[in-house]
């Protein structure tokens, strides 16, 4: 699947989902076990169109047949109704869902069953069902800043015969050592009631960030079950991406005293002193600044940018103004990596309205051909390709997915490429890796040979694969982390060596880096090691800003965007979207209008 730019936080459900039209009920046989796993096959099949000799109880829901976690907990939800198991709507249905097989989840369910539970009649029609669906609400993004809060001073002391664990640390281990001990605490290996984390301090050169790498080591640390987890961070040190983990961690483990404490460049205090009193602090802060002899927080704040930009594109402008602002005429060029799809295709929508520049864009679908296959082009949807494609005897599910995927994504490409050129812009697309230093840096140069100039670029590359961090592998963690971190280094590497530099680069984020969220601590910490990247990068006469997006309504396109699964989803919790046509204008009110000094921002329709 291409990577999905800024992409969507796609939270695990807890809330009861609105599952689609549900089918006649399966009654169970009069005696006897129910036939759990025959009922799961049975809804996937219903729900994917497949064959259900087609649908092996081994096959990945989600990597096979594009079941994604909203999916799962519809069709979960549907199962439990047939099969007369009460949900409560929540910790249940968010454990169905877990499921990734169709084994998995009849083991699930067969052991919600338990004993004669077979037997009971089912329910006729689901709770969920039952409700009126509720309309998503669409509207325009506010924006918010970052603004600290002061936090009290800690007078607390730790409990007599509390047990501590230290990571890493060298000498300041030691001295920590020394006073825990003098405060009555005992230093010791897991499980301990505290841990604390050190290995984040190192700076200088060469310093290496902990993540992508010590996520294995906090799964462990996690895994015992700690009463308080606190690691330390040099405000100065390289980009960790800790703060949105240890957001998402509050949320995945909310009985935890989890936080981050960040010490400043203004501190006198001992640093062991420090983390001491921050052991008995009580207010559970994911993310606490220490500096000068002070404690803050960070709050999201409601934010404007002037009366320049009440006057500019507006609800109702196309963003020519803004455009103008920034110098975004029809001879500058915007490199875009990320695709010709969803939010990046959005964004260069309106950059095309507005200026009609030169754009380049840089994303990992194949370069389509001129025109699709007559085979295919008459099928409008992903069930219509994948019932073509089924027709025509394409192989396994697995196999029909991938080529159901890859033709949405160059119908997508090549649509995006002909509206560009219809609205006036020379636009070119590049099938480029972002992870492919070598090949990133070459595409770089040939669009400034091309060109002699790239004038601002947007980093929108990223991929999603949320699961709860006890349930997640290393490989995906990385896998997630390194598309926007890495990637993002390797494209402001790549303009870096060109002899005159664009003047602006925004690097696509999440709202889930700003608040955590539940099953993307991955995709939370990379979106929030992305601000000290564009922080770093930024330098007179150039800004280098993070865009923390809130959940896009979907339009035309999902890539980046909020499927129709996920708006009932959001809908029922009642969480905003962004409208997709003001998403980009406050983008370009933000280049245009923002103060150069500020280097990430969040524009969202709404919070969890």
């Amino acid at each position: 699947v291409a990577p999905r730019p800024a992409a969507l936080p796609a939270p695990t459900t807890t809330a009861e989902p609105i599952p689609a039209a549900t089918p006649a009920p399966v009654e169970p046989p009069a005696t006897g076990p129910v036939d759990v796993l025959g009922a799961v096959l049975a809804v996937v099949a219903e729900r994917t169109g497949y064959p259900v000799e087609m649908i092996e109880p081994g096959l990945d829901l989600e990597a096979d047949l594009s079941v994604d976690s909203i999916k799962r907990a519809e069709i979960a939800g549907e199962l439990a109704s047939r099969l007369g198991l009460p949900v409560d709507g929540g910790a249940d249905l968010d454990r169905l869902s877990t499921a990734r097989t169709a084994a998995s989840l009849a083991a699930l369910l067969t052991e919600g069953l338990g004993g004669p539970e077979p037997e009971r009649e089912p329910e006729p029609e689901s709770p969920a069902s039952s409700r009126p669906a509720v309309e998503p609400v669409v509207e325009a993004p506010r924006r918010l800043e970052f603004t600290e809060r002061e936090l009290p001073g800690t007078t607390g002391t730790l409990p007599p015969g509390t047990t501590v664990h230290l990571v890493g640390g060298g000498e300041l281990a030691a001295t920590l050592t020394a006073r825990l001990g003098a405060a009555g605490a005992t230093v010791q290996a897991a499980p301990a009631d505290i841990v604390v984390h050190l290995d984040a301090l190192a700076t200088g050169e060469g310093a290496e960030p902990p993540l992508p790498d010590a996520f294995p080591l906090f799964q462990t640390l996690l895994s015992h079950a700690p009463r308080r987890l606190l690691a330390v961070e040099r405000a100065e040190g390289p980009a960790t991406g800790l703060r949105g983990l240890f957001r998402t961690i509050a949320r995945e483990y909310p009985e935890l005293h989890a936080s981050l404490l960040r010490v400043g460049t203004e501190t006198t205090e001992p640093l062991a002193d420090l983390i001491l009193a921050e052991l008995a602090a009580t207010d559970r802060e994911p993310v606490v600044l220490a500096d000068g002899g002070r404690r803050r927080a960070l709050t999201l704040t409601p934010t404007d940018l002037g009366p320049l930009a009440a006057t500019g594109a507006g609800p109702a402008g196309d963003g020519a103004a803004e455009a103008a602002a920034i110098g975004l005429d029809h001879d500058a060029v915007l490199l875009l990596a990320g695709g010709a799809r969803g939010i990046t295709a959005r964004v260069a929508r309106a950059v095309a309205t507005a200026g009609r520049c030169r754009i380049e864009l840089l994303g990992r679908t194949p370069v389509p051909a001129a025109t699709e296959d007559p085979a295919t082009a008459g099928a409008a949807d992903r069930s219509a390709l994948r019932a073509a494609f089924l027709a025509a005897g394409h192989g396994s599910p697995a196999a029909i997915e991938r080529a159901v995927s890859a033709t949405l994504a160059e119908r997508e490409v090549r649509a995006t490429l002909a509206e560009l050129r219809a609205l006036g812009s020379p636009v070119r697309y590049h099938s480029v890796d972002i992870l492919d230093a070598e090949a990133v840096r070459a595409t770089v140069k040939d669009i400034h040979a091309e060109h002699g100039r790239i004038d601002g670029v947007v980093h929108a590359a990223g991929v999603i694969e949320d699961k709860l961090i006890a349930e997640k592998s290393p490989e995906s963690f990385r896998r997630v982390f390194a598309t926007k971190v890495d990637g993002a280094r390797t494209l402001l590497d790549a303009v870096d060596t060109l002899p005159s530099g664009p003047r602006f680069a925004v690097l696509f984020g999440s709202i889930a880096a700003a608040l955590g969220n539940r099953g993307q601590s991955d995709y939370a910490a990379a979106n929030d090691a992305l601000e000290e990247l564009g922080r770093r990068w930024s330098a007179p006469g150039r800004r280098g800003l993070t865009v923390h997006w809130g959940p896009w309504a979907a339009a035309e396109t999902n890539g980046g965007m909020v499927t129709p699964e996920l708006m009932r989803s959001y809908a029922a919790r009642g969480i905003r979207l962004i409208d997709p046509e003001e998403g980009p204008l406050s983008l370009l009110r933000e280049l245009a209008w923002g103060a150069p000094d500020t280097h990430a921002v969040v524009y969202t329709a709404s919070g969890w």
